[in-house]
């Protein structure tokens, strides 16, 4: 495996930092706080992310927070890396909202993401797909550290089956044994799988049969329950019919509130129509058509005699003619003012000679001619009030108006002067003069017809004959007066004796009604009682099949099935983890006669190189993490690295991790490695043979190199000088 370019987008102090690697051995030289412990982290980052393995949870590790961008950027890497002849580009968006991994493979850029299966925290895993190794695994051997293995454990199926090449494979010895004690050998254990597994049957099995007698009982409840409810249905029919039949006679008892007001009151012809209507029974319909005929004959035979004493007409023709008349007289009388008038001024006009002698006449004369004239204005005056109080009023009036006629001409006679009127005006009044007496000719005309139609002589006949026939009206009225008080007491009669009729048939329709309605409400009553007797049986056996509500055959069928299911699974799975745990340990036993050789022969070999033979035998124990062991040549004696000096328990990883890694690549493929200033307690001597030891390993692995220091430049400058396959770095 390659890595051949690194873009962050930002991570920790890196922001827009694009590097490009060497296949072989990368120098990185910078100061302490440079970043190159970000820039390693960065690398595993891009590569796997930053959650933490084997946990379900998508669990983040704890340096999460401490690489997030200091410059408010985006969380994110960009990693090229080669395996094989396949160059491979990876994206990465690390930010937990947001979180994102893109697979392209180059030069193409063919996204290649989704032909890798998402695992149960969303992870698709491309490079332990890629190399059958864990973030931890990946780091344990290739990040030389002074640390222990973080994943010891998942290493030996990498060792037991060259096949093998997935770490997440459960069927390691440790997991098998803890899940063969979980899962247990008796089905009578309490605490184990396979006895919960048992008890668990057992339990589904009585359930069963709670569930089936439930079953029973709720067939039974619910077959009466549909009888009770049949029943009810038919009751609440019952019970809806008598409470029309309530409603029908609340609304007749309204009527016959109605009826027994009105039998109290006068009735018309409409009154009549309205009784007929409602009338119940044919009785109370013969009541009130014979009731009905005795007024209307009644009613007839009055008609009759009042239509015989009237008049046809008389007295409202006369008095039409009357008002005719007395418009005709007093025209006429108006006519006669006039003509008066222009006698007065023809009197008033004569000759000149007449004129000079009237106007030497004394004023004696003129005098008594006024008072003349007035005296019969008088006279004439007082024939008028006679008129007028003998209820003459058309004489009266002709009287008054001669009278004030006189007056106007004494009058006229005291003052006057004796001019003489135009000669043009007095043709003027000789012509209205005529025209005046034509009229009064017409209108006595007129007169004369209207009298002689009523058979009259003159006008006081006339008013005699009208006087006769208001009499003869007023006696007719006076019988029609008469005749209407006999029509009522006859009516207050009959509608006495009807009214005493209908209310006592109203009384016997009430007496009826009301012993029907009591009836009707005691079988009311009764179904109510019968209702809420089977509402309440029905209520037990509803709350006696809530009882079993959760309760379900199939369910509990089901869970029995699941039940039985799962213990035999758990006996076959216990037994399939015997089977694989006994196969493991074969391959262990295996591994460590084939595998352990090899490993700890490489181990040995690196401690003998960088030691200069001062330590040539070097073990590692897979059953305690891989732990390094060393022995000591002067005095024979095995101790651990807890045992040796800080420098010696370095070289001791350093042998550890390069045996295991050397160990794995021969199986997939040449693996990188990243040193992170490890060389710090090496002396000189020990440091130039460990970095040429590198040297050699850096022609086919590709190796990270970050220090702080310019000895490991200086030691490597003749491998670094004038080679494309290595390269140096300056940070900061």
């Amino acid at each position: 495996m390659k890595i051949e370019e690194l873009s962050l987008a930002g991570f920790g102090k890196w922001q827009g930092a694009d590097f490009r690697f060497a296949p072989g051995l990368n120098l990185f030289y910078a100061p302490n706080e440079a970043g190159k412990s970000t820039l390693l982290q960065a690398i595993f980052a891009a590569l796997y992310g930053m959650k933490r393995d084997y946990v379900k949870a998508a669990r983040y590790l704890p340096v999460y927070e401490k690489y997030r961008p200091w410059h408010q950027g985006e969380y994110e890497t960009i990693v090229t890396y080669r395996l094989g002849d396949k160059t491979y580009r990876l994206h990465r968006t690390l930010t937990k909202e947001r979180e994102q991994a893109r697979l392209f493979l180059d030069p193409e850029w063919t996204e290649l993401t989704d032909v890798y299966m998402e695992d149960r925290r969303k992870e698709r895993n491309f490079l332990e797909k890629h190399l059958g190794l864990t973030r931890s695994l990946f780091t344990d051997l290739t990040w030389i550290r002074r640390e222990p293995l973080e994943a010891a454990e998942h290493l030996m199926p990498s060792f037991a089956n060259a096949e093998e090449t997935s770490p997440l494979v459960h069927n390691i010895l440790a997991e098998l044994e803890r899940e063969l004690a979980s899962i247990g050998k008796k089905e009578r254990a309490e605490n184990t799988l396979l006895g919960k597994a048992a008890s668990r049957l057992a339990s589904t099995e009585q359930e069963l049969a709670h569930a089936e007698e439930a079953w029973r009982l709720i067939r039974q409840l619910t077959e009466s329950i549909q009888l009770w409810e049949k029943k009810r249905e038919g009751l609440e029919q019952r019970r809806t019919r008598l409470r029309t039949q309530i409603q029908k006679w609340q609304k007749q008892d309204q009527l016959w509130q109605e009826s027994w007001q009105r039998s109290y009151s006068p009735i018309n012809e409409q009154d009549w129509q309205w009784w007929l209507e409602r009338a119940g029974s044919a009785e109370e319909r013969e009541l009130h058509e014979k009731a009905r005929s005795s007024m209307m004959t009644w009613d007839d035979s009055v008609t009759n005699r009042v239509q015989e004493a009237m008049p046809n007409q008389v007295l409202a023709e006369m008095d039409a003619d009357y008002a005719h008349a007395v418009s005709l007289r007093k025209a006429r009388e108006q006519h006669h003012v006039r003509l008066a008038e222009l006698a007065v001024l023809a009197l008033s006009a004569g000759t000149r000679s007449q004129a000079r002698t009237q106007r030497q006449g004394n004023l004696a004369k003129r005098k008594k001619g006024a008072a003349r004239l007035w005296g019969g204005a008088g006279l004439f005056a007082a024939l008028g009030a006679v008129g007028l109080a003998t209820e003459h009023p058309a004489l009266g009036g002709s009287f008054l108006g001669l009278a004030l006629l006189l007056f106007a001409l004494g009058i006229f006679v005291l003052r006057a002067k004796g001019s003489r009127p135009a000669p043009a005006a007095d043709s003027e009044h000789l012509r209205e003069s005529e025209r005046l007496q034509q009229e009064i000719a017409a209108i006595d005309a007129e007169l004369a017809t209207l009298l002689g139609r009523w058979d009259v002589r003159d006008w006081d006949a006339f008013l005699a004959k009208r006087e006769e026939l208001q009499k003869s009206a007023q006696q007719q009225r006076t019988v029609q007066l008469e005749s209407d008080l006999a029509k009522t007491k006859r009516e207050e009669m009959l509608s006495a004796s009807w009214g005493e009729a209908v209310r006592a048939m109203l009384k016997q329709q009430k007496q009826q009604r009301e012993e029907a309605e009591s009836d009707c409400l005691a079988q009311l009553s009764r179904i109510e009682d019968e209702l809420q007797e089977l509402r309440e049986k029905m209520a037990r056996a509803y709350g006696e099949m809530a009882a079993y509500e959760g309760v379900s055959v199939a369910k509990a069928r089901d869970e029995y099935e699941v039940a039985a299911t799962a213990l035999r699974q758990l006996q076959q799975r216990r037994d399939a983890l015997q089977l694989a745990r006994d196969t493991l340990l074969a391959a262990q036993s295996e591994w460590k006669r084939d595998v352990s050789p090899d490993v700890n022969r490489t181990a040995s070999e690196v401690m003998a190189q960088i030691t200069g033979g001062a330590y040539h035998d070097v073990r590692l124990d897979p059953t305690d993490g891989f732990a390094v062991r060393l022995l000591v040549p002067t005095r024979n004696l095995i101790v651990s690295h807890e045992q040796c000096s800080t420098g010696t328990a370095d070289q001791l990883y350093l042998a550890q991790r390069l045996a295991l890694l050397q160990h794995v690549s021969k199986r997939t493929e040449p693996l990188p490695l990243f040193l992170d200033d490890h060389f710090v307690h090496y002396d000189d001597e020990r440091l130039k043979r460990t970095l040429a030891y590198i040297a050699r390993l850096a022609e086919e692995h590709q190796v990270f190199l970050f220090t702080c220091q310019e000895r490991e430049g200086r030691l490597l400058a003749p491998i670094l000088s004038g080679s494309d396959r290595h390269k140096v770095h300056q940070l900061g």
